[in-house]
This record gives C-alpha cells, structure tokens and sequence, in this order.
C-alpha cells in the first residue's frame, strides 16, 4: 500500500488517495519444501549435456598428459635433404651448372704449363751465360748452373702466388703480371744466395747485375705473354657463354609459362 497525492486545479484541495498495490502472481505456484515434484527449470537434456561437457574435458586432460608434447628443436640439429633428381634440369630464370671435374683438370694443367715455361725460361738464361763465355750449351754443367735459381724460383712462386689465382691469370692479367715480378724479386736473389753458398765466394756484382736483368726480361716476359693468351681464351669463353641462342630464349619462355 502507499500514498499518492494529487493537485486539483484552479486551486481546489489536495486529494489524499490511498491505493493497495498486490503483489505479482507466479504462473506457477511455488510447491511445498518437501514435494517430490521436480521442477521444470531443470531438465534432464541439460544435466545430461552437462555432464557430456564434464567427460569430454577429463577425457581430454588425460589424452594430453598420456602423449606429453616434445620440446621444439633447433632446425640445424635436423638435416637437410635435397629433394629433386640429379639429371632433372632446373628450370626458370636461372639455371646453375654443376661443378665438373675439367675445371679441376683445366687448372692442374695451367699449373703444368706455366711450370714447364719457367724452367725453360732458367735453362735458356742459363744455356746464353755459358755460350757467352765459351762454354758448350748441351752440357751436364747448364742444369747446375740453373738449378740454384730454380730452387730459388719455384720456393718464392709457390709461397707468393705464382702458381695461384693470380699467378694462372683468373683475377686478370696485372695480378698475374705482379705476381711473377714478386715471385723474381724474392727467387733470383735466393738462387744468386744458393750459388754463392755451393761455389763458396760471392759472385762478381757483374754476373748479379746480368742475372737479374737476363732473368726478369726471361721470367717476367714469359708470365705476361702466357698471362694474355689465358685471359682472352677465358674471356672469350664467357662472351660465349653470355651470348646464347634462340633455343636458349625459347627454353626460358617455355619454363616462365610452366611456372605461372
């Protein structure tokens, strides 16, 4: 119950009216505490699928501690496989060829080649000495004279790059050239050392001044010439190489289109 209180108008008194208010009736009455009656609120579908939710999650939880879950690995312990076939080309914009074993003959052979020109470059300064002074050229006396300087040659080629990259030309023609000036400039010293240690007195300065201006124009000469002719077959080579041909294009387009 409460109060309401209500203005006439034009000012007439106040009215006092009181109004009962009821409480709201349930659309089903509230059964007694001790009723067998079980209410309709709960239904046995939702028990039911409660209780599914409740199985599934312990029948998961145990799922996941019986297969416990592997710690991640670094990918380098894994190894690496190369999927593909070995006489299957790769296609696309590039194609890279596999290393063979002519490179390796090739640069063996360069090593044989520029080895035999030294030594007949040593034999010619040393076989021009001996006719110089009258002596005969096709003599047991000629390899000993040469092979101090030799010695000398080959020990400062092969510790100097002379028989290298540079010394084979494959990083241009100037490095093949100032690798054989080092090389000379440490060798015919060392020969000239060797002789005098194995005839037992130093040689007169005109016989140093004479080998090491016979030796350079020998041995410098020799490396320039053969250092040309390697460069210009390398170079022609690789104009060959980049020039191609039209099934060469037509290869290219075919993979392009395969690949999209």
């Amino acid at each position: 119950m409460y109060l309401q209180l209500s203005q006439a108008p034009a000012g007439a008194t106040t009215a006092l009216s009181t109004q009962t208010l009821h409480p709201p009736k349930f659309t089903h009455p509230v059964h007694p505490l001790f009723s067998n009656r079980r209410p309709k609120f709960l239904s046995t579908t939702t028990s039911t699928s409660f209780s599914n939710h409740r199985t599934v999650i312990v029948n998961a939880d145990i799922t996941n501690k019986s297969k416990p879950t592997t710690p991640f690995t670094d990918s380098e312990d894994q190894p690496i496989s190369v999927v593909g076939q070995e006489n299957v080309p790769l296609e696309g914009v590039i194609q890279f060829e596999k290393p063979d074993t002519s490179a390796r003959f090739r640069k063996w052979g360069h090593v044989a080649l520029l080895s035999g020109g030294d030594v007949l470059a040593i034999l010619l300064f040393s076989a021009i000495g001996r006719l110089s002074h009258g002596f005969p050229v096709f003599d047991s006396e000629t390899l000993r004279t040469a092979d101090p300087f030799m010695a000398g040659w080959f020990l400062s080629a092969y510790f100097l790059g002379g028989y290298g990259d540079d010394g084979r030309g494959v990083n241009g023609k100037s490095n093949a050239i100032t690798a054989a000036v080092k090389s000379w400039a440490l060798g015919v010293p060392l020969g000239i050392l060797v002789r005098a240690t194995s005839i037992g007195h130093i040689p007169p300065a005109r016989f140093i001044a004479v080998t090491l201006g016979s030796t350079a124009v020998l041995l410098i000469g020799w490396r320039a010439i053969i250092s040309n002719i390697l460069a210009d077959d390398k170079s022609k080579k690789n104009d060959v190489y980049k020039r191609g041909n039209p099934f060469e294009l037509f290869e290219l387009l075919t993979s392009l289109v395969r690949r999209w």
